[in-house]
């Protein structure tokens, strides 16, 4: 040890003449030297306070995480009557908390504090020895140490009593004035202190102490790593105005009254303080305890801390570091049953007395707040809702008044805080903010007599809606695989054929195939016979030139030979005429390659049920429309309109009728497809309420108001096309004259007959129409297409102008609307006009404004005279019944209803900007926009 020793300490060109001499100091090297020990190996501590460390974790604070042993009881609050003949029906309110005037804690129970960021000057005590189990020796005592863990005259370890002890006392222990009276620790028990209390509470000081534990000095001139964890040894008293107390005097003097001032405490051996206690069976000295001089009024602002008003004026101060004014009691922990009393006296000479009850327990603080029994306080917290912003706007200003009112008049700010959020018109409320609700430029206020202005800011949600809804399409699940296709006929997409119609939604990429079944002719898994024959009686007129009687009821619907169809399935109508379909083709598409037929198209299941299968390509797949048919050789046999769209274009929207009957309206307009449409992602205005709350009240009921925040959907946009559809025809036609990616549609002549409608999908059919608007006579509209009942099975009456029908539609083959849907009934429009008459006062949401009817392209009506919901309906103008032209696209509106209003005309609901027309009627050839309605 010696050489080691000196080839540390020494250059090795000196080590062999030294040596002789390094022997005869050995015992000086290895023992106590001039320096107290080994050079290097200072005893310095690593200050902190327990408390400080508890509260700055974060999360929630269990019990006994600052105060080892507290129990829920021992922090129970209470109401303290008070003795006396003042009638100043008064009350003291006690509250604890764990810790010593703990920052984490509500502003008014807040006081100054000692942490390491104020700690001065402390005492330190250190015992040590040669084992863990042998720290018996007196080191040093009560030396003065700074806050940083130095000692002001240094002491080194040694390294042949290698374990110590280390206690600390603050403030100095052999500072006189402190009350301290320091009992060194005898090598086993932990030493001691009799502390004092000053009577006059401006002097006290917090008492804190702290060990080490067992420290061991392992590695030589490297002083090992020593903790002190300082915990609060006393209570901490502060007294302020609870929240109820609504009469006007001024504090002069506060008293504790025959409280224990002097004890003995026994400091702990360890360093998680375990063990320290309060020994009161040598000292039963007790005395009055002051705070002299208060001079504070009794009409602060509820739960404001008494405190030294000359320098500290205001009284919502929340950081009670800043409150350095020595106004708290810092007492010994002591039982207070039938001992204690607390006196206050007001400087008009009245005072009460308060006898306290329970005990004050060490580490904690205890409150008491001079309250009313009976408050005259009115409380009031009014908030202003700011007006509705645009969808575009981040600011919405708003504003809260909070106060109390004494019934002399005199007003106090009443703080208050945010506490819950709903967005669903305060039908449900949670604490967490609506993400497009941003923040709040004050969560929490002290309130104020005057409205406060406030803000809140807001998010914009803006969304390119087209790009949008074509990334959600091909993104989404691909359905089906080229070895097992996805039936559309199928909910869940499996062989067996459920329901069937002539138009399918797709949503996603996959591969496809279609039952071929005339229309929705299978429903419910089970032949729909309805659908194709009618129960109708026949029922003749006489029209055309020369006037003929005609039975205006098809009473067996016809197939593309005019014949009689007799099954729902195409090959196995007629006994099988019409087995072994061997074609298909996409007979037009408005989008690039939206559907790949198979290289064999039909398939037949073991049944020999027949399917036209398809694919669907991620890459291919947008918002659009396409037709295609099956084949015979060069014949169609029948065509499906394919309707690429999200789910939720055939949701639901219920519109109540000017006679008080709900139709359930899609979502869409049938084969809608946006072109433009950028706005917000929502289509209402949203609105957030916010509940604000006085953080008192009177008797503990705590006023409330709600703050409303309206943001407006909002639209740069929206434009697009949707199918058209003569009036009787299954038959779609895209919603533009441009040139087809796929396909074209041909201009027909007006021999609209039934079979040629089947084979031939893409002829728009017309009409010759005279220059006095008249159909000439002959036409093939009025010799061939003449029938009532082609979109309602029983249909055999007709309607007409402001005569609305109430019928019930009974879905047929050629209606074009997709599974469980139907084209609806005139009298499902009649709810668009506020008297239900054409030209009617329109029930529109803002779109009666021509600019706002040019920014949706269309009309946003209500849908109920509640004007809760609102339902959209683009203006896609029409396909021309001369011409086969598409005109007035963006400026009109045309929607089909089931009802026939004669041979020639169907009713149809109408718009413009500024007129609606929602029992209307029209010939039958022009192309209109179809809405469906849920089946009934």
């Amino acid at each position: 040890m010696k050489n080691i020793f000196l080839y540390h300490a020494l250059s090795a060109l000196f080590v062999g003449g030294m040596t002789l001499s390094a022997v005869s100091c050995a015992d000086d090297d290895l023992g106590e030297n001039t320096n107290n020990g080994d050079k290097g190996a200072v005893v310095q501590f690593n200050v902190g306070d327990a408390q400080e460390e508890a509260l700055t974790r974060g999360g929630a604070m269990t019990r006994g995480a600052i105060t080892q042993g507290l129990t829920n009881k021992d922090l129970d609050g209470q109401k303290l009557e008070i003795q006396g003949n003042e009638n100043l029906n008064l009350c003291l309110i006690e509250t604890t908390v764990e810790g010593v005037n703990p920052v984490k804690q509500e502003p008014g129970t807040r006081a100054n504090i000692i942490t390491t960021q104020n700690l001065s000057d402390f005492s330190s005590t250190g015992v040590r020895g040669t084992a863990a189990n042998a720290i018996n020796t007196g080191w040093f005592e009560e030396k003065k140490t700074k806050k940083d863990g130095t000692l002001y005259t240094p002491i080194s370890w040694s390294w042949l009593q290698p374990y110590g002890r280390f206690y600390a006392v603050y403030p100095e222990s052999k500072n006189n004035s402190n009350g301290i009276t320091f009992t060194k620790p005898n090598g086993t028990a932990a030493p001691s202190i009799v502390f004092t209390v000053n009577k006059d509470v401006r002097q006290q000081v917090d008492l804190m102490t702290a060990c080490s534990g067992n420290v061991q000095y392992a590695t030589r001139f490297q002083a090992p790593r020593t903790d002190l964890k300082f915990r609060h040894a006393l209570t901490a008293i502060r007294f302020a105005v609870g929240q109820n107390l609504s009469f006007d005097k001024t504090i002069k003097n506060i008293t504790l009254k025959n409280v224990l001032i002097k004890s003995k405490y026994t400091l702990s051996n360890n360093l998680n303080g375990a063990g320290a206690a309060w020994d009161y069976s040598e000292n039963t000295e007790r005395d009055n305890v002051t705070l002299s001089n208060v001079n504070y009024k009794t009409n602060e602002n509820a739960n404001s801390i008494v405190r030294d008003i000359s320098r500290y004026s205001n009284s919502n101060i929340t950081d009670p570091t800043k409150l350095e004014d020595n106004y708290t009691f810092y007492m010994i922990p002591q039982d207070l049953d039938n001992k204690v009393t607390a006196e206050v006296e007001f400087t008009d000479g009245s005072k009460i007395t308060v006898p306290l009850k329970g005990s004050w327990k060490a580490g904690t603080t205890r409150t008491y707040k001079l309250s009313q029994k009976n408050s005259s306080w009115v409380y009031n917290i009014n908030g202003i809702s700011p007006s509705a912003v645009a969808y575009d706007k981040t600011q919405a200003t708003y504003q809260i008044e909070s106060y109390r009112q004494a019934p002399d008049g005199t007003k106090q700010a009443v703080a208050w805080k945010v506490v819950e959020y709903s967005v669903d018109d305060g039908t449900t409320w949670t604490t967490t903010k609506p993400s497009w609700l941003k923040s709040l430029s004050k969560e929490q206020s002290n309130g104020g007599t005057a409205a406060e202005p406030l803000t809140a800011t807001l998010g914009t949600d803006i969304v390119d809606f087209v790009a949008e809804r074509n990334k959600g399409l091909q993104d989404a699940t691909p359905l089906g695989t080229p070895s097992t296709y996805y039936n559309l006929s199928n909910a869940t997409g499996a062989a067996a054929v459920q329901n069937t119609a002539n138009c399918y939604v797709i949503s996603a990429p996959g591969y496809y195939m279609i039952p071929l079944v005339y229309g929705n002719a299978i429903k419910n898994s089970a032949t729909n016979r309805s659908a194709y024959v009618s129960s109708a009686p026949a029922t003749f007129l006489y029209f055309g030139s020369p006037a003929t009687n005609k039975d205006v009821v098809l009473h067996n619907f016809e197939d593309h030979l005019s014949v009689a169809i007799t099954d729902p399935w195409i090959e196995k109508t007629n006994g099988g005429s019409y087995k072994n379909i061997d074609g298909a083709e996409v007979t037009w598409s408005d989008e690039n390659n939206l559907v790949e037929l198979a290289n064999s198209p039909i398939y037949r299941d073991a049944s020999g049920n027949a399917f036209v299968k398809f694919e669907v390509k991620k890459d291919n797949l947008k918002s659009g429309n396409a037709v295609i048919s099956v084949k015979k050789g060069t014949t169609i046999l029948w065509s499906w309109h394919l309707w690429f769209a999200p789910k939720n274009a055939l949701d639901k929207i219920t519109v109540t009728n000017n006679q008080g009957k709900n139709y359930d309206f899609t979502r869409e307009t049938l084969g809608w497809k946006p072109t433009a449409w950028i706005g917000t992602s929502y289509s209402t205005p949203r609105t957030v309420k916010v509940k604000v709350e006085q953080v008192i009240g009177n008797n503990g009921n705590k006023q409330q108001a709600i703050i409303t925040i309206t943001q407006n959907a909002g639209l740069t946009k929206r434009s697009g096309t949707t199918t058209y559809y003569q009036w009787g025809r299954n038959n779609a036609f895209p919603g533009t004259d441009d040139a087809l990616p796929q396909g074209s549609i041909v201009k027909g002549n007006d021999q609209i007959r039934m079979n040629y409608k089947i084979q031939y999908p893409n002829y728009f059919f017309t009409t010759n129409i005279l220059a006095n608007g008249t159909i000439a006579q002959n036409d093939g509209l009025t010799k061939f297409h003449y029938y009532y009942n082609l979109w309602s099975m029983n249909n055999r009456l007709r309607g007409d102008k402001n005569a609305p029908n109430t019928n019930e539609v009974v879905k047929t083959i050629y209606d074009p609307c997709p599974v469980g849907f139907n084209v609806p009934t005139n009298g499902a429009f009649s709810g668009f006009t506020t008297n239900g008459k054409n030209e009617g006062p329109m029930n529109v949401d803002g779109t009666n404004v021509k600019a706002t009817y040019d920014l949706n392209s269309g009309h946003v009506f209500w849908t109920n005279s509640s004007k809760t919901e609102t339902i959209y309906f683009p203006a896609s103008g029409f396909r021309n019944a001369k011409d086969d032209k598409i005109n007035e696209a963006n400026n009109f509106g045309d929607y089909w209803s089931a009802d026939p209003q004669d041979y020639n005309n169907g009713c149809v609901m109408g718009f413009s900007y500024d007129k609606v027309y929602p029992l209307f009627v029209n010939i039958r050839t022009f192309g209109f926009a179809v809405r469906p309605v849920a089946e009934k």
